[in-house]
This record gives structure tokens, C-alpha cells and sequence, in this order.
């Protein structure tokens, strides 16, 4: 056919209906049928194996049935001796019945199969009977004592049925006719896994008929320890007192055998922990009773059972003291050496000096020679702390869980000796900072810096009073170790720098590191974030930017009334988030109208004081509370939503403070400052904080710990407490109305108590307060210090001040140094006490402390102007501006008497 071309073309032309296969669509078609032919095959296959078992099953049966039934004395033994077993499953236990009747055990291999019957005989449930009838059967002159315990084992955990106590009783006298009983069998026999029991009870049942006769000698090395100590922790609960200490010896024996944690599920193990078995290890020889004391405190299902056990340890006479004797006596060179033993006694000692520290008092902790005398705190911390720096300084691998232990004991070491000062010093060195010289040179600022950009790059910034969880719940921890990670992976084929290895010392230990030097770096991040911020002014760019001129670093104002500073500085400030950081200018207005003044800092000074005084101090707020002592902690009292933005503004406003270096005379409870640095744990308070909220109540909580189950019984008390503002009760616990204190659960009580009072009761006002203060100052650059050190930060530091220090940073109007009054005024002050020296510096400066970078950091300087001839007036002072007007008395005695009366009535005037 010709096409538009004028070519031929080929036309294909179907004849048929039928669809051409290709090659794939052939060989995917020869595979099915392949499969189904294989398929077919193997079905085939296994029809005629099932036929031919069922066939062979039904031959044996009978063949078996036919030997059953024609059994005589002659043939029994050669029956019993090859078809024993497949008659018991077969035939079932009539069979093995028929036979036992007329067998006569004269032979060694008649006793082999007896003992594996009594194996398998359990997994009938018909066949419980045939239990006696196979263990009557044993003859005693074929020991096979590795036999017979698995075959027991076997039975034990298969039975299909309860096994009678006659049943258990003949098991016992085959214990010992075999001799298992002088074996290390026996471990075996006592190491029966319950959980794998079709049964339990059956095992129940057998550790308690096996413990009234028999304990272990030995435990071999394939023993389960886990079921091992199980059994014998629920053993040692019903066996008579006489027998008590063998199995007591044997499970504290086998813990150290056990990973940490494999008891925790264990009830039996967990009933262990009573005020009996406990009595029972604080006897025990010390030679070999402080290791076991110590794996059993490590194995504790929960903390109050681990408590329960330190308590009694702690409250036994000369134990602890016995103890640390025994640690530092052998104390080795180098912590490496520490032997399995070594290890666990100072773990232990590390575990009871923890308690200890809770449970007492400062007053108790000084004095108790009989508990833990001072001497020895001072000897272990010294201790503990050589080997915590060599540690970290050096790098040197050992026991990670015991360097944790004693980082963790020596931050609570070291707060209470900021407290106390039971650590020796010298005049030129702290107990605590290192004085090795390569570690004090070494500078770390640019770590510091790049870890502050790299908190802000990971971190929710910001934050108001009404998302007050994004404020304060930066897990600090987790972006502090993403940090460190990153720094060590560039370790990896190196050894790390001593620039790393002391920002982890500032991390895990910054009391290592002197505080001074820390205060440095403090005020080294308030200055790096006010160069990102702009707020000193330094950016040369700004000057071409007039988008710019009214920004971070222009001035905040305000006008504040006196009689009403607080209220005026919440609504001036608070709205204004981070931008309170900015340079603040204040305008005072009292009662005749506004105050003259420029501030060069004094009056940012004044502000900050003022609302500080009135926020915190002042009682028609209701913002804050007092201890014993006058010091202060947040409110639980919640009356309304402004309270909470209240307490948040509070919290920017002791920011403010910080970050402008200013102090202020508040005093905080130690409890709620260490609230402030425990942010990455939900600001969680432990019992021993207790002491600065309610010393009182610690004290007689304390005492509830040392009383008798009559006595306790006698105060009829109950798991609540009255709530003083709401004056309800609140249940500490569910049903704990209902629920009396006795001696098993005095310790819960007494925590719960403490949890409610520091936890519950004051969680959202600190939530509230700390996340004010995180948007003026991140709570990780406070992370550095501790809660003393902290107080100190805020208010300064020091019992004393160092006058040379003062008077080198002294400026003088119309005075100079070879003035008569100025000289008697410096012999006056040398003269004074520290009290009276602390009262003429808040005189002052509103602040009793000098300042923590000595007097050349206080701004303005302190400065002494001549007030006029005019002798009958008193000396007054401007805090806002530190600066004291001193009459031109030229009299010491006079100068003094007046210096003396206007610091002790507080005379100043407000600004002029």
C-alpha cells in the first residue's frame, strides 16, 4: 500500500483474538507454577510424616500397653530402664505405676531414671501422686547428688500442681542423705527463679521448708544470684531469730554479685528493709560489716529506704567515726589503687556524711564529738577534695560513680563551711581555691564568651510574666553539656587543653576557682551583654544610624513618687522586658514636688534602693516573709495575678541591681537562694534546707527521726499539715488524713513535711521571682557561685571592711589629707569595731558590706565633703551618691562622739 509518500509501508494485520506474551510474563508464569508444585510437594510430605507419626505413636502404644500389662519382677527392670520415660508420656503415670510396683531398685541406673522421672513427672497434672511413689523409690546407696538437685529444680518450677508439705519433707531428708546439704549444691537449690514457676507457690513453699533445715555454704559461680537473694531475703523473714543471721550473712554476701538496680521490682528483698534486718547490719563486724552495709545501701529500691538504712547506721554509737577511721587509715596514695572494698566503705561513708549533713544542725554539727567530731569532716573533705581536683586538673580515669559521689558531697561540704568556716584558712588563701600555679594562670575568657554566644543560640530568650515556664525552664545543664561535647569531640586524637579542662572545673566545681575570679567573670558577661545590647555606647556605627538614637542605649524614664516608689516603678518598668537594662533616668518627686539632681549613677542608685526597701521589706505588699533570723523568702501566699507580677517585677529588679553593681541591704534565706541556683531541677528544695525556712520546726522534725514507735504513737500524728495562710488542712499524701505516723514511716513524714513547705507551698512565687530575674540576669552566670556567695553578690561581703583599701579610694571636697578632722576621722575609724565599721558603710552607701571588688569599684567613689564650721551639727551622708558631709570639727572626741550617734540613728537627707 502506497502511503502519502509514495513508499510502501508494512501493515500488521491480528487474525486472532489471542494477546502475545512477553518473555517476562512466560518466566514469572513458569515460577508460579514452579512454587506451586514445591508447595504441593512439601504439604504432601507432610501429611505423610504426620501419618506415619501418628502410625508410629499408635504402634508404641500399643507395644507399651502390652509391656505394661504383661510386667513381672523379671522384666521390669529391663522395661523401666528403656522405655521409662516414653511410657510416662505415652502410656501416662498409671503406666510408670504398674511398673514401680514391682520394680526393685538394686541398680545405679534404675536410680538415673527414677531421678529424671521425679524431673518431668511434674509436667502432668494427673501424675502429683506419683511424686512419693518416685522419690520412695531412690535408692540411698546411688548417690547422683548433681541429679537429683536438677531434678528437684525441674519439679519445683514444671508442677503443674501444688506440691503437699509431706512431699516437701521427703525432699529434705534426700538433701541429706546425698550430702547436698555439705555442698555447694545448695546454692542451686536456693537460687530457684520463682518468676519462671508455673507455680510460684511451689517455690515459695520449698525455700520456707528448705530454710527451716538447711543454708547455703557456698555460692558457685553459675549460681542466679537474683533468685538466689530473692529466696533467701523472703527466707529470712519466716525463719526463727537463731537462724536469722546465716541468711542475713549470705544476702549481703551476694550483692556485690548483682548489677545496681536488679532489686528494685523485688518485694521480698524490699521487705528487708525493716527496722530488724537493719539492726542486724549496723552490728555486724566492721572488719567485713561496712562493705556489706554499703552494697546494701547501693541496692535500696527507692531513696527513703536508702535513708531508713543511713539514719539507723548514722544514730548507732561510734559507727560512722569507726568508719571514717577505717577509710583514711588505708587511704592509698592515689585513688586509682582503691581495691572493691576500699571502694565501697568510702562510698558508704560518702552515703552517711550525706544524711548527716541533712539531719544536723550547725550547732550539732560542731559539737557532736560522739556522732562525727569536726576533726574528721576537716580530714575527709581535705581528702575528697585532692582527689576531686586531681581528677578534673589531671584527667586521670577511675570510678565514675565515686567521683560523682564526692563532687556531690563536697559542693554540700563546701556550703556549709561558707557558713560556718570549720575548713582551716590562712590570712593569704581559702581552704577551698587551688593554689596550684599553673591552673590560677590559666584564662579562660574566650570559653566563657563563646559559650554565652552559644547559650543564646540554643536557648528561649526572653519571656514574660505570662509565659513564665519559657523564662525559667532553660535546661542550662543540657545546653552546658552540648557545649562541653562540642569541645571535647575536637579532643578526640588529642589530649585536652588546660583552657578545657578548667571550664569544666568551673562547671562541676567552681570552688576550685577563687571567688574573686569568679566575681570577675560575673562582671565580665554583665559587660559582654551590654556590648551586644549597645548600652555603653561603644558601636561607632550608631552615629550614622538616627533609627537607632532612641534604642537600647538611650535612657528608660520614669517619675517616681516616694510614697509610692514600688507601684510607679511596676508600671514604668516591668512592661519594658530586657530593655530595663538600659540606662534609667529617674526624676523623684516628694511632697513638694519634684527633687533636683542629675543622675550620674547616684540616682539609678537611690531608685533601685528605694524600690528594693519597699518591695521587699515593706509588709503592706505581702510580697515577701521572714525567717527567725529577719531573712527573706517569696511569699506562698498567692491573693491575686498581680501578686505573681509583682514578685516577677521583684525578681527584674534584683537583676537590675546585679547588673548595675549596685548593692542592697536585703538578707535572703539560704533556702530560697539555693532555689535560685537549682533552676535545672525544677528549684527543688532538700530537707536539710528546711533549717532557714522554719529552724523550729527542722529541729523538732529532726527529733521525730530518734523517737520510739511509743512514743510516736503517743503525739497521734498524721500525714497532713494545718496551711497557715489558708489555715486548712492539706493532705501530705493520698488518704493522709487517715494515714498515722509510726516508726516504719517517720522518715516519709518528715520529708513530706519539708517537701510541702519548701516545694509545694512556694513553687509558683519562685517560678514568678526567678523568671524576673533570668530576663535581667540568666540564672547560669549565678551558677558559679553558691548560695553565700550569692548574698555576697547582692549585698556585699565581709564581717569587716579594709579601711587601707578606703581610704586609697576616698575623694575629698574642700578637705585634703593634712586636715586635722580628716585624720582624726581615719584614727577613728581604725579605732572602731567591724560592727561599728560596717554601720559607718551603710551609713554611707545604704549597703553594711563593702563592695566585692574593694572600694575602687564602687561608683561613685566614696567621697567626704566639708559640711561648714557649724560644730553642733551632725555628720549626715547622700547613699545615692556614697558620700558623707562632715563638719569641720577639728576635735577627735567630739568627731567621734557625733560620728558615733548619726551611724547609729541612720541620719542622711534625700537627694539636693
Amino acid at each position: 500500500m502506497l502511503n502519502f509518500t509514495g513508499q510502501t509501508k508494512r501493515r500488521n494485520v491480528n487474525l486472532g483474538n489471542k494477546s502475545k506474551k512477553s518473555r517476562e510474563e512466560i518466566l514469572e508464569t513458569a515460577k508460579k507454577e514452579r512454587e506451586k508444585r514445591a508447595l504441593d510437594k512439601k504439604r504432601t510430605e507432610s501429611a505423610q510424616l504426620i501419618q506415619s507419626s501418628i502410625r508410629k505413636h499408635l504402634s508404641n502404644s500399643t507395644l507399651y500397653l502390652n509391656l505394661v500389662s504383661t510386667i513381672t519382677a523379671e522384666n521390669a527392670t529391663r522395661i523401666f530402664i528403656a522405655y521409662s520415660v516414653p511410657i510416662f508420656y505415652i502410656v501416662g503415670p498409671s503406666g510408670i505405676q504398674t511398673i514401680l510396683n514391682v520394680l526393685i531398685n538394686d541398680r545405679r541406673l534404675i536410680n538415673v531414671k527414677i531421678l529424671r522421672l521425679i524431673g518431668i513427672v511434674g509436667e502432668k497434672t494427673e501424675s502429683s501422686y506419683l511424686v512419693d511413689i518416685l522419690l520412695s523409690k531412690v535408692n540411698l546407696k546411688f548417690p547422683f547428688p548433681g541429679l537429683f538437685v536438677a531434678s528437684i529444680e525441674a519439679l519445683m518450677t514444671t508442677a503443674s500442681f501444688l506440691i503437699p508439705h509431706s512431699t516437701m519433707l521427703k525432699i529434705m531428708d534426700l538433701i541429706t542423705h546425698f550430702g547436698v546439704n555439705d555442698s555447694g549444691l545448695m546454692s542451686r537449690l536456693f537460687a530457684m527463679p520463682r518468676n519462671e514457676a508455673r507455680f510460684p507457690d511451689n517455690v515459695d513453699h520449698f525455700m520456707t521448708t528448705i530454710g527451716s533445715r538447711f543454708h547455703p555454704k557456698t555460692l558457685l559461680p553459675d549460681t542466679n544470684t537474683l533468685a538466689f537473694v530473692e529466696n533467701l531475703s523472703q527466707i529470712y523473714s519466716t525463719v526463727d531469730s537463731s537462724r536469722k543471721a546465716i541468711f542475713g550473712h549470705w544476702i549481703l554476701s551476694s550483692l556485690s554479685r548483682l548489677t545496681r538496680g536488679a532489686l528494685v521490682q523485688s518485694k521480698s528483698f524490699r521487705s528487708l528493709y525493716s527496722r530488724e534486718f537493719i539492726n542486724y547490719l549496723a552490728n555486724l563486724d566492721s572488719e567485713q560489716g561496712f562493705e556489706k552495709a554499703s552494697w546494701f545501701v547501693r541496692h535500696s529500691p527507692d531513696n527513703y529506704c536508702k535513708n531508713s538504712v543511713l539514719i539507723a547506721l548514722i544514730a548507732k554509737r561510734g559507727y560512722v567515726k569507726e568508719l571514717h577511721d577505717n577509710v583514711l587509715r588505708q587511704q592509698p596514695i592515689e585513688i586509682q589503687s582503691m581495691n572493691c572494698e576500699y571502694l565501697s566503705c568510702t562510698l558508704l561513708l560518702v552515703d552517711l556524711l550525706e544524711i548527716y549533713l541533712s539531719v544536723s544542725s550547725d550547732y550539732e554539727l560542731l559539737n557532736n564529738e560522739e556522732t562525727y567530731p569536726i576533726a574528721n569532716l576537716v580530714q575527709l573533705t581535705s581528702f575528697i577534695k585532692d582527689n576531686v581536683f586531681e581528677f578534673l586538673w589531671n584527667g586521670e580515669k577511675y570510678d565514675t560513680s565515686l567521683a560523682d559521689a564526692f563532687l556531690q558531697i563536697l559542693r554540700k561540704i563546701y556550703l556549709r563551711d561558707s557558713r560556718l568556716h570549720f575548713c582551716p584558712r590562712q590570712k593569704d588563701k581559702s581552704f577551698w581555691s587551688n593554689d596550684d600555679a599553673e591552673f590560677l594562670q590559666v584564662n579562660i575568657s574566650k570559653y566563657i564568651e563563646e559559650y554565652e554566644k552559644f547559650y543564646r543560640n540554643h536557648s528561649r530568650i526572653g519571656g514574660d510574666e505570662d509565659d513564665v515556664d519559657a523564662a525559667v525552664e532553660q535546661n542550662d545543664m543540657i545546653i552546658r553539656e552540648q557545649f562541653l561535647d562540642s569541645l571535647r569531640a575536637s579532643f578526640t586524637n588529642r589530649t585536652p587543653t588546660r583552657q578545657f579542662r578548667k571550664l569544666e572545673i568551673l562547671s562541676r566545681a567552681p570552688f576550685f576557682i577563687p571567688f574573686q575570679q569568679r566575681v570577675e567573670w560575673f562582671y565580665m558577661l554583665i559587660s559582654l551583654d551590654r556590648h551586644r545590647l549597645n548600652l555603653d555606647g561603644s558601636d561607632p556605627m550608631n552615629m550614622f544610624m538616627p533609627w537607632n538614637a532612641n534604642h537600647n542605649n538611650s535612657r528608660q524614664q520614669a517619675t517616681i513618687s516616694r510614697e509610692s516608689a514600688l507601684d510607679d516603678a511596676f508600671k514604668a518598668f516591668n512592661p519594658i522586658g530586657e530593655s530595663f537594662k538600659a540606662r534609667l533616668s529617674v526624676t523623684f518627686v516628694n511632697e513638694f514636688g519634684p527633687e533636683a539632681g542629675i543622675d550620674g549613677g547616684g540616682i539609678t542608685k537611690e531608685f533601685l534602693t528605694s524600690v528594693s526597701d519597699e518591695g521587699f521589706k515593706d509588709v503592706k505588699y505581702h510580697l515577701f516573709k521572714h525567717n527567725e533570723r529577719h531573712e527573706i523568702y517569696p511569699s506562698g501566699k498567692i491573693d491575686s495575678p498581680q501578686h505573681l507580677k509583682y514578685l516577677w517585677f521583684m525578681g527584674k529588679v534584683l537583676g537590675k541591681c546585679l547588673y548595675e553593681h549596685v548593692l542592697i541591704d536585703v538578707s535572703f534565706t539560704d533556702f530560697f537562694l539555693k532555689k535560685i541556683l537549682n533552676s535545672q531541677n525544677q528549684f527543688y528544695s532538700s530537707f536539710d534546707d528546711l533549717a532557714s525556712l522554719d529552724a523550729t520546726l527542722y529541729a523538732n522534725l529532726v527529733k521525730l527521726l530518734e523517737m520510739s514507735t511509743a512514743e510516736l504513737r503517743a503525739l497521734d500524728l498524721h500525714f497532713e499539715v494545718t496551711d497557715e495562710d489558708s489555715l486548712r488542712n492539706v493532705e501530705l499524701i493520698l488518704n493522709g488524713s487517715n494515714t498515722k505516723v509510726d516508726k516504719s514511716n517517720v522518715l516519709q513524714y518528715v520529708l513530706s513535711v519539708a517537701d510541702f513547705k519548701l516545694n509545694r507551698k512556694l513553687n509558683k512565687a519562685t517560678r514568678y521571682f526567678c523568671g524576673g530575674l533570668s530576663v535581667m540576669i540568666p540564672l547560669h552566670w549565678v551558677g558559679m557561685f553558691n548560695s553565700v556567695e550569692l548574698q555576697m553578690l547582692i549585698s556585699g561581703g565581709g564581717k569587716d571592711i579594709d579601711l587601707n583599701d578606703l581610704h586609697a579610694n576616698t575623694e575629698y571636697g574642700d578637705y585634703s589629707e593634712q586636715d586635722k578632722t580628716i585624720q582624726y576621722f581615719w584614727r577613728i575609724l581604725e579605732e572602731f569595731t567591724p560592727e561599728q565599721r560596717l554601720k559607718f558603710v551603710k551609713f554611707v552607701t545604704s549597703v553594711p558590706r563593702a563592695p566585692l571588688q574593694g572600694f575602687g569599684s564602687l561608683v561613685p567613689r566614696f567621697g567626704i565633703r566639708n559640711a561648714g564650721s557649724d560644730i553642733g551639727r551632725l555628720p549626715t551622708a547622700s547613699t545615692c551618691v556614697n558620700l558623707l558631709k562632715l563638719p569641720n570639727y577639728k576635735d577627735k572626741h567630739l568627731l567621734k562622739d557625733k560620728l558615733l550617734y548619726a551611724i547609729n540613728a541612720e541620719a542622711r537627707f534625700d537627694l539636693s
